[in-house]
């Protein structure tokens, strides 16, 4: 990976988008760090973030930033929500 796709993700990691209850949502290009592919419905933004306390330093799931509750049909076709940080995400196209 080079210097300038390094920045490019940083900017598109940064990028800010102000989801409401209701709206569909997906994964920002390579910013999909767990399994679930998606897509998903914003079931809760939540304010102030919650910090996950579970998981050791060694990981990239460690503190990870949780403001947003995100619904999905999971691979079973069972609607279930997860925590996780919406600036992985963007508005669905």
């Amino acid at each position: 990976m080079s210097k300038q796709d390094l920045m490019a993700a940083v900017e598109k990691f940064n990028e800010k988008h102000n989801f409401a209850v209701g709206q569909i949502v997906e994964w920002k290009p390579k910013m999909r760090h767990k399994k679930i592919p998606g897509p998903f419905v914003v079931m809760e933004v939540l304010d102030p973030p919650v910090f996950d306390q579970t998981v050791g330093a060694g990981t990239p799931y460690f503190r990870e930033h949780l403001d947003v509750v995100l619904g999905v049909v999971d691979e079973d076709v069972d609607f279930v929500t997860y925590h996780f940080d919406s600036r992985r995400f963007q508005p669905a196209g």
